[in-house]
C-alpha cells in the first residue's frame, strides 16, 4: 500500500506512517522514494479506524494531561503512573533524571501546552467525524484540512497556514487540521524512548546557532516496529557509509518561531 498522503519533509506525516506501522500488527514499512509503502495483509485504512475508540480509553491518554514534571507531580507521581502505564508509553514520555522528571524532547510548545491533553482532543474531536474517511484522507490524501482541533501537536507546518491567504481569519488557538494524521502521529511516540535523559534525534536550541531541532529517519528498506524503535535509538552512533548502506536518509527540523516554543517546520535533508 503506497501511501501517498504521506511526505518525508511534514513530520506529522512521517510520525503518522510509524504511528500506523505500530498499530497495525505484523505490518512493515518502508520509505523508498517521495511516500511510503505499507505491507500489511488486511485493510488498514478500516482497521486503523476501528482502533480509535479503544485509543481514546487508554491510560496513556487519560491519566495525565502532560509529561512534563509538574504535571506528573515529581518521582513519586512518576512511580505511580509506572504502576498505571504502559512501560513503552511512559518512557517515552518522561523520564528520572539527577535534576527531576525529563519530558519528551518532542514536545513542541511552550507555556500553558499540554501534550497529552492536545492529543486527546485531536481524537475527541476525530471520534465525532467519520473516522475512516479522515484515516483515508491522512494516508492516501489528499489532506483537505477541513477540521479544527485546537493547536493539535505542533508536528505539522501545513496547518501553519497565514491569514493572509485564508477566506477567514483562523484563531490561532483553534488550527485547521488533519486529525488522523495528528493521532496517528501521536501513536508513534513510543519509538521515541528517552535515553539518558534526552529524546533520541533532538537536538536543544543554541540561541546564537538554531531552534530546538529534530532529526528523524527514513529506511528504503522494510522494517518492522521493533525495527524502526533500534534504528531511532541508534542511528546517530552510527557512521554515515553504514546508515547510507543500508538505505537509512536523515531529515532535520526545527522549531520555527521562539527557539524552544513554537511549532516544527518542514524538513530538510540532514
Amino acid at each position: 500500500m503506497r501511501m501517498t498522503g504521506l511526505r518525508a519533509e511534514n513530520p506529522v506525516a512521517v510520525m503518522a506512517a510509524y504511528g500506523a506501522l505500530r498499530l497495525l500488527p505484523g505490518a512493515r514499512l518502508r520509505w523508498p522514494g517521495t511516500h511510503p509503502e505499507l505491507d500489511y495483509g488486511g485493510d488498514a485504512v478500516a482497521e486503523l479506524a476501528a482502533l480509535l475508540p479503544g485509543r481514546l480509553q487508554a491510560p496513556e491518554v487519560t491519566l495525565l494531561d502532560d509529561p512534563r514534571e509538574k504535571h506528573i507531580n515529581k518521582a513519586g507521581g512518576y512511580a505511580k503512573l509506572a504502576a498505571q502505564m504502559p512501560h513503552e508509553w511512559l518512557s517515552a514520555l518522561a523520564c528520572e533524571t539527577a535534576d527531576g522528571i525529563g519530558a519528551t524532547q518532542l514536545i513542541a510548545y511552550a507555556g500553558n501546552y499540554t501534550m497529552i491533553r492536545a492529543a486527546r482532543h485531536v481524537m475527541e474531536v476525530l471520534s465525532g467525524v467519520d473516522v475512516e474517511d479522515r484515516v483515508h484522507e491522512a494516508l492516501i490524501g489528499p489532506w483537505r484540512y477541513r477540521d479544527r482541533a485546537g493547536v493539535a501537536l505542533g508536528w505539522d507546518p501545513g496547518a501553519r497556514q497565514d491569514a493572509s491567504l485564508m477566506a477567514n481569519d483562523p484563531a490561532i488557538k483553534d488550527k485547521a487540521a488533519v486529525l488522523a494524521a495528528n493521532w496517528l502521529a501521536w501513536e508513534a511516540i513510543p519509538g521515541w524512548q528517552m535515553v539518558n535523559g534526552r529524546t533520541p534525534g533532538v537536538t536543544p536550541a543554541n540561541k546564537r546557532k538554531h531552534n530546538k531541532r529534530w532529526t528523524y529517519p527514513l529506511c528504503a528498506e522494510w522494517l518492522s516496529w521493533e525495527g524502526l524503535r533500534a534504528l531511532v535509538v541508534g542511528w546517530e552512533q552510527m557512521p554515515k557509509h553504514e546508515l547510507a548502506a543500508l538505505g537509512v536518509r536523515l531529515w532535520r527540523t526545527e522549531i520555527v518561531g521562539r527557539s524552544e516554543g513554537g511549532e516544527f517546520g518542514l524538513a530538510r535533508t540532514a
